[in-house]
C-alpha cells in the first residue's frame, strides 16, 4: 500500500525531483576564489524556534534543501557528482578544535582522493567560471597544508556533522549545482548511463506497482531523514540474505518492482522527509503524512495541529498561526458547523509510521481514510480522552510524558505501543490494552511532590483511563463527572478512598505531608479487602478530632453509604480495568469534595478548600 501510495503521490507533483537528482540537506557554502581558494565559508541555516516547558524556548537551525546530482548508494567510500561531504572536499578530521589528516584507518585520504579522481575528470573539460574554480580547487587543495585553515577551524564541532556546496565569490548568484554548462554536461553523462543500462540483458517482468512490464529495481535507494537510522540513509525493501529468496529470484528481485517504480517512490519518500510539514518526529518513530493531491499544505498543516506537542515543532509563529486555525475548527466542528473548512474533507490522507532497523526502515503501521474522516476521529479521541467539561486538548506529546516516569530522562514509550496508539486514534477503534496498563502502573507506582501535587495523578492520566474502558466495552460506562448511579464494586472503592483521605486532611488543622494515598494507595487499588478495614478503622478516629459533629455525621453518612453500596463487601483482588475503574472513581469524587457543595454538607466545613487546582 505504501509503496503505491508514495509512486501515485509522487506522479501527482508539479515540482518533483527530476531522475538523477535528488534533495540534500545543505548547511554551508563554500565561496570559491577564481584560483579555487577559499574565500569564505558562509552559513546557510535557518533559525526555528522550538517551545520549551515553563514557556521556554530553544533555537535550532535547520539546514537548506537544494537538488544535487543523484548521491550514491553504495556502502564505504564511493565517489558523488559535486561533493557535499566534508571528508572528501577536505581530507580532514576534526578532533577535539584539531584538523588532521591523518587516522586509524587511512579513511580521509582515500575518501579526498576517491573525491578528487572523479570530480577532476567530470570537470576537466567544462568551460565556465565556476566550474574551473571547482575544477582548481580540487587540484591545489592539499590536506596536509590545511591544517590551520582559519575558515575550516571557526566552523569548530560543526565542521564534520554539516553539508557543503559552492559558489563563486563575488558572484552570490552562482552555485556550481545550477550552472548551465555543468547540468548540460551531467544530462549527457545520465543519457549515457541510462543507454548503458537499456544495452544490459536485463530481466523484464511486470512491475507489481505500475502494472507495466519494465526492468526490475535489483537494489532500492536509500531513504534519508527517519530518525535514529543511519546518516548515510536506510532502505525501505531489501533482501540481502539468501534466507530471504524466493522462486529462484535474489535480493530485490523478488519483490518485483520495476526500477521505474522504485525511483518514484523513494524521491517521494525522501522528499516528504526533507519537508518539515510533511513529518513529525515521537521518541524514536518518524510519522509521515500526505494527502493525494498536488498542493496539501492545508491539510498536512492541519493534521499538524491536531497532534500539537511533538517534540519537533515548526517556527514559533506559524506554530501560533496553526494552532489558531486549529481551535477555529475544533469549535465549529463541536458545534456542527462544517461549511467552509480550510480541508477538503474528501481527499485521501495517508499517515505511515516508521522505526530504525539497523540498515534497513521498518514500517510499524500505516492508514489511510478521508481526510474528514481522520479528523472526525481525532476530534472523537479527545473527547473520549476529556476528564474534565472544557478541557483543552491533549497533544501525543503530554500523553506520551504521562506514560513514562518523570524520574527519568532516557525512558521512551515503546514504538508498538506508540503505533498501536495512533491507529487507535486515527481509526477511532478501542485503545491498545497496553496503554491502559502502562497508565495505571504509572498512578501506582509515581509519587507527587511538594511541588507538584498532580504527578501520580492528574486529568490527563484519568482521561486516558476513562477513553481506554469505554472503548473497550463500547459503551459510556464512565462519564465525564461523578456519577452517583455507577454500582461498580471497584468504582465505589476509589470513591471510599477519596473521601477516607478528605477525612484525615480535614482532621487535621496542620498540613499532613504523607496521606494515606501516599501509603495505601496501590494496594487499595490492587487488593481493597486487605486495606479497606484498617483505613475505615482509622478514618474513625480522624472523625474523632472534628469540632463539628454535623460535619463528623456528613463524612460517616458519606462512607457508610458507599460501603452499603458495597453490601459491606470488600473485594478481594481488582482486574486491571477495574484498577483503571478504581482510579477514576477516586479522582472524580476527589474532585467533587473539593469543588461541589452538596445541599447536605454542611456550612461549617470550614476546611473545604473551594475548588482543587487542575494541572492543566
Amino acid at each position: 500500500m505504501l509503496i503505491k501510495a508514495l509512486c501515485d503521490y509522487s506522479a501527482l507533483q508539479e515540482n518533483k525531483t527530476p531522475a538523477g537528482y535528488c534533495k540534500q540537506a545543505i548547511h554551508f557554502e563554500i565561496l570559491l576564489t577564481p584560483e579555487g581558494k577559499i574565500a569564505a565559508i558562509n552559513d546557510l541555516r535557518v533559525p526555528r524556534i522550538i517551545p520549551l516547558k515553563n514557556k521556554k524556548t530553544k533555537t535550532v537551525y535547520d539546514p537548506v534543501m537544494e537538488q544535487l546530482p543523484v548521491r550514491t548508494q553504495k556502502p564505504g567510500i564511493d565517489k558523488n557528482t559535486i561533493e557535499h561531504r566534508p571528508l572528501y572536499i577536505f581530507g580532514l578530521n576534526y578532533d577535539k578544535g584539531t584538523l588532521t589528516p591523518t587516522d586509524a584507518t587511512n579513511k580521509a585520504a582515500k575518501s579526498h582522493k576517491c573525491f578528487c579522481e572523479w570530480n577532476e575528470k567530470f570537470f576537466e573539460n567544462i568551460d565556465s567560471p565556476i566550474c574551473k574554480a571547482y575544477l582548481n580547487f580540487i587540484r591545489t587543495w592539499e590536506p596536509e597544508q590545511e591544517t590551520q585553515n582559519p575558515h575550516l577551524l571557526a566552523l569548530g564541532k560543526e565542521y564534520s556533522s554539516s553539508y557543503y556546496e559552492f559558489g563563486l565569490d563575488g558572484s552570490p548568484e552562482t552555485k556550481l549545482h545550477n550552472d548551465s554548462k555543468f547540468k548540460a554536461a551531467y544530462e549527457d553523462y545520465l543519457a549515457q548511463l541510462n543507454a548503458d543500462i537499456d544495452s544490459d540483458d536485463t530481466e523484464l517482468s511486470t512491475c507489481s506497482i505500475l502494472g507495466e512490464k519494465l526492468p526490475q529495481a535489483r537494489i532500492h535507494d536509500k531513504i534519508k531523514g527517519i530518525k535514529g537510522g543511519m546518516s548515510s540513509g536506510c532502505v525501505l525493501v531489501g533482501m540481502k540474505e539468501s534466507a530471504f529468496e524466493s522462486y529462484g529470484k535474489k535480493q530485490s528481485y523478488n519483490s518485483n518492482v520495476s526500477e521505474k517504480a522504485m525511483k518514484m517512490y523513494t524521491s517521494a519518500l525522501n522528499s516528504l522527509l526533507a519537508d518539515r510539514s510533511h513529518y513529525k518526529t515521537f521518541d524514536d518513530m518518524t510519522i509521515v503524512y500526505f494527502a493525494m493531491k498536488k498542493n496539501d499544505a492545508e491539510e498536512c498543516n492541519m493534521f499538524a495541529g491536531m497532534f500539537s506537542g511533538f517534540e519537533d515543532e515548526l517556527n514559533k509563529t506559524v506554530v501560533t498561526e496553526a494552532d489558531r486555525n486549529i481551535n477555529t475548527v475544533m469549535t465549529q466542528l463541536k458545534q456542527g458547523r462544517t461549511a467552509d473548512m480550510p480541508y477538503d474533507p474528501n481527499v485521501e490522507f495517508y499517515v505511515a509510521g516508521f522505526t530504525p532497523n539497523s540498515s534497513r526502515i521498518s514500517q510499524k503501521f500505516i492508514f489511510h481514510d478521508k481526510f474528514g474522516k481522520i479528523f472526525d476521529n481525532v476530534l472523537k479521541h479527545q473527547q473520549d480522552i476529556s476528564f474534565t467539561e472544557g478541557q483543552r486538548q491533549v497533544s501525543i506529546e503530554r500523553i506520551k510524558r504521562e506514560l513514562i516516569s518523570p524520574k527519568s530522562s532516557k525512558e521512551k514509550v515503546p514504538s508498538p505501543l506508540t503505533a498501536a496508539l495512533f491507529e487507535a486514534i486515527l481509526k477511532g477503534t478501542r485503545y491498545p490494552d497496553e496503554l491502559l496498563f502502562t497508565v495505571i502502573t504509572r498512578v501506582k507506582t509515581d509519587s507527587d511532590e511538594e511541588n507538584n501535587h498532580f504527578i501520580k495523578l492528574n486529568d490527563t492520566r484519568a482521561g486516558l483511563i476513562k477513553g481506554c474502558i469505554n472503548r473497550k466495552h463500547n459503551k459510556e460506562e464512565i462519564k465525564m463527572s461523578l456519577d452517583l448511579e455507577n454500582k461498580n464494586q471497584a468504582y465505589l472503592c476509589g470513591r471510599l478512598f477519596a473521601v477516607l483521605e478528605k477525612i484525615q486532611q480535614d482532621s487535621s488543622k496542620a498540613t499532613i505531608n504523607t496521606t494515606i494515598k501516599d501509603t495505601y494507595f496501590s494496594s487499595a487499588c490492587s487488593r481493597p479487602a486487605t486495606v479497606f478495614p484498617k483505613l475505615y478503622s482509622l478514618s474513625q478516629n480522624h472523625l474523632k478530632k472534628f469540632e463539628s459533629s454535623k460535619l463528623r455525621n456528613y463524612y460517616n453518612d458519606k462512607c457508610l453509604e458507599i460501603i452499603d453500596d458495597l453490601n459491606g463487601e470488600f473485594p478481594q483482588t481488582l482486574s486491571n480495568d477495574d484498577q483503571g475503574r478504581f482510579i477514576v472513581g477516586y479522582a472524580q469524587q476527589y474532585r467533587d469534595l473539593y469543588t461541589k457543595k452538596s445541599k447536605d454538607k454542611p456550612e461549617e466545613n470550614s476546611e473545604v478548600k473551594p475548588e482543587a487546582k487542575s494541572e492543566e
